[in-house]
């Protein structure tokens, strides 16, 4: 099951990122060459970053591979680093259950407005429904991280890397 999410979820946002690469290129063309700029781009490029983000999200979360910035890392003792994560994996899949069931709101208050984008007339709902949906997984991905930590296991349990790095070379 978890293969398949990160395959969905990686799927999605390559998918989302080609087009609004390609989109942006046709734009670019369009603009400078013929004068004559796609219309909407600016619409899809908010709409494409909105999925793009939320799409990969739940399998960045499982690996554990945001941006951070590691200032306490220097006090912080090795041994209490799972006890950390896990502590940080709680906080957070209960942070995004609330996020995602907040958006599930949103989501539904936008379908009984009919809430659409200015100028494509693109309906948002299916984009908060997505989002929701995306939230509860990373919810989800975090609380999978749990089990991990608990066993000492996690992607950043100490000793963890050198496990990995050994693995390579004996291959």
């Amino acid at each position: 099951m978890a293969h398949w999410l990160r395959r969905f979820t990686d799927g999605t946002s390559s998918l989302f990122l080609f087009a609004m690469m390609v989109m942006t290129c046709i734009d670019v063309v369009g603009r400078y060459l013929f004068n004559s700029p796609l219309n909407g781009a600016t619409e899809l490029t908010e709409l494409f970053m909105g999925i793009l983000i939320f799409a990969v999200l739940p399998t960045v979360s499982f690996r554990e591979e945001h941006v951070s910035v590691d200032l306490m890392d220097l006090w912080f003792p090795a041994k209490h680093i799972n006890s950390r994560q896990l502590l940080i994996n709680i906080l957070t899949a209960v942070m995004m259950a609330t996020v995602g069931w907040k958006m599930w709101g949103f989501a539904l208050k936008a379908t009984d407005y009919g809430d659409t984008t200015e100028y494509l007339a693109i309906q948002y709902a299916p984009i908060y429904f997505f989002i929701s949906f995306m939230c509860i997984a990373t919810a989800v991905a975090l609380l999978v991280n749990i089990p991990r930590y608990i066993k000492g296991q996690g992607p950043l349990s100490p000793g963890r890397d050198e496990a990995i790095n050994d693995g390579l070379k004996s291959a």
